[in-house]
């Protein structure tokens, strides 16, 4: 179903003799008088349908009344159905003829010029005028019509396109590309301290690139990095292989870095004890110009750390990862030692239960989330509906990671020669390591659905495409590549997680919005929003270990190197204990009961 891409109130360009041409169609005087006295008989009014014309101008001006003030709802709701308009409500309507020629302003009224229905989206997400707008598109990027309900991508390039015509009042969209320059031409990071972009778009001055930092080797160095990007660069490509490792521990280098250079002001090989020291208090509560929300890498809203402060495990693992770096960097003679061997790693509460199982959803939760999002993948035009709810199948009847289900591969799917209603899927996963999982037929039924809107056919075994494809290919540059050619790539994983949560925040929506019809606690239906892709996984770690699977069979499914990781799912729930603590104090109870009746 193609989106309805008429989002804009038109132009008030209706004459005086339109205005006393509606007064009198409102009043009841006969169509042929109103011609007679307004209009020539060659008027475009008349030879177009005069009748048409003044019932479509009534309902522009009563579209583009309310969106301007809500208050006139009330007054104007005969009108909106075709009935009589009161005395009251055709003054409103006629004082449009003596406004000028609107222009767009900041401060003017999102209802002003888009219908009711976007107004009423774009205010839900604060954006009250044009101004708000225009800072919500520019703080999101291009992807700000993602989070909004009733938009859509056709709607959000509408509003874009008309914003872009009126940039000379309202002022210019930015744009959210980096240009990415060839190595060794790429620019030296700017003077400016909000500057803080990511590694490989930047080079730095002599003073501050460590090609005479005060901690290098005297002696021969094993690698041919002559500053510290290049050492990095060095460094992180022993991690080729490995893309998780590769991307954590290129993000606390590259935030060492960037805070080595903007706050103290020297050399990554410069750095001392001291140095690393205050480096750590740093990640405890980094400047705001470091934090922004998530965003790509070639987005100028990037930042190296988020808005939330770090966890104290994350701040941990970020002091372990630079222990490491340095370490390697000494071992191969381009640092003249490790500073990071003596600054102690931050304090961190000790889990029981290291892996969040609480985050795993009731067997209740689970299938109403499912539920909701079968009946939404109903609706033929809601594709992102039907990717996600193969996708959260893939994690939460099959216990995979996010990634594993990212880079799932259809010629590594087919049904199981021993049992029936069953398909098995081989799958690389943490580790690199290989291993076979379930697949339910609910499952193959969603890819199914899926790879139809892809015009794909799915029952061809020999496909090698990813399972989970994206259907609309997001107009950014890094997008536009990664899908060039007749290549057929997948997710990545934190497209996947978008997706996911973008979902998720959509059940909740309609579960709020049916009550009690779903007996959900309160608490359960909220935690749904913050339900990530890995809740899903614990979810099948739980509801299996529930329903009766041998805890060997959860960890061959879940991939867990000891059955230890797989055990949590058995002792590690809240209710547990409180169903043993609930047994024990009524045996207590009873005990003492039994004891006084015996003294009585």
């Amino acid at each position: 179903m193609t989106q309805n891409l008429n989002v804009l109130l038109p132009a008030a360009s209706y004459t005086r003799a339109d205005y006393t041409a509606l007064r009198a169609y409102v009043l009841k005087l006969p169509l042929q008088r109103i011609a007679d006295l307004y209009y020539s008989e060659d008027s475009p009014q008349v030879e177009q349908g005069l009748e048409r014309f003044l019932i479509a101008m009534r309902d522009h001006l009563i579209e583009r009344a309310i969106g301007h003030n809500p208050a006139f709802a009330d007054i104007l709701q005969g009108a909106r159905r075709g009935g009589a308009i009161t005395t009251r409500a055709l003054d409103i309507l006629v004082r449009a003829a003596d406004l000028p020629a609107p222009v767009p302003a900041v401060l003017d009224p999102v209802g002003k010029w888009f219908r009711p229905r976007l107004t009423a989206a774009l205010r839900g997400q604060g954006a009250h005028t044009l101004g708000q707008l225009l800072e919500l598109i520019n703080g999101r990027g291009p992807g700000w019509w993602r989070a909004v309900p009733r938009i859509g991508a056709g709607r959000a390039q509408v509003v874009r396109r008309w914003l872009a015509r009126h940039a000379a009042t309202l002022g210019a969209i930015r744009s959210d590309t980096r240009a990415m320059v060839a190595a060794g031409a790429l620019p030296l990071l700017a003077d400016d301290v909000g500057a803080v972009p990511p590694l490989g778009t930047f080079s730095l001055p002599c003073a501050l690139d460590g090609s005479a930092g005060v901690n290098r080797a005297e002696r021969f160095c094993f690698i041919s990095a002559r500053d510290d990007l290049q050492a990095i660069e060095c460094y992180l490509a022993g991690f080729a292989g490995q893309p998780h490792t590769l991307r954590a521990y290129r993000r606390e280098l590259e935030r060492c870095l960037l805070w080595s250079v903007r706050i103290a002001k020297k050399p990554l090989s410069s750095l001392l004890v001291d140095d690393c020291q205050a480096y750590v208090r740093f990640m405890a509560a980094p400047e705001p110009a470091f934090c922004g929300a998530r965003a790509p890498r070639t987005s100028p809203r990037w930042r190296p750390f988020a808005e939330r402060p770090m966890a104290p495990a994350s701040q941990k693992q970020a002091v372990q990862i630079l222990r490491a770096a340095f370490d390697y960097l000494a071992r191969v003679r381009y640092l003249g030692g490790n500073p990071w061997v003596a600054v102690k790693d931050p304090a961190v509460d000790i889990e029981v239960d290291p892996i969040r199982v609480d985050k795993a959803l009731s067997s209740e939760a689970w299938e109403a989330v499912i539920a909701v999002l079968e009946q939404r993948a109903q609706v033929l035009h809601q594709v992102q509906d039907r990717v996600a709810l193969a996708a959260v199948l893939l994690l939460g009847d099959s216990g995979l990671r996010r990634a594993e289900a990212a880079s799932a591969m259809r010629s590594a799917l087919g049904p199981s020669r021993d049992a029936q209603g069953v398909w098995m899927l081989h799958v690389l996963g943490k580790g690199r390591k290989r291993r076979v999982v379930p697949v339910s037929l609910r499952t193959v039924d969603a890819l199914r659905a899926h790879w139809s809107d892809l015009c794909l056919d799915f029952d061809n075994p020999l496909a090698e495409r990813p399972l989970l494809s994206p259907v609309v290919i997001p107009a950014t540059a890094a997008a536009l590549a990664r899908h060039a050619g007749d290549r057929a790539p997948g997710y990545t994983g934190g497209a996947l997680y978008d997706v996911i949560a973008g979902a998720m925040r959509r059940v909740h929506r309609d579960l709020d919005h049916i009550g009690e019809v779903v007996d959900l606690p309160p608490d359960e239906l909220a935690g749904l929003l913050e339900a990530s892709p890995h809740a899903f996984r614990h979810t099948f770690g739980m509801l299996a270990v529930e329903g009766g699977v041998d805890l060997y069979v959860v960890q061959e499914i879940l991939g867990h190197a000891s059955a230890d990781t797989t055990a949590v799912y058995v002792r590690a729930r809240e209710k547990r204990l409180a169903q043993a603590a609930q047994a024990l104090y009524q045996g207590a109870g009873k005990r003492t009961s039994r004891l006084e009746s015996t003294e009585s």
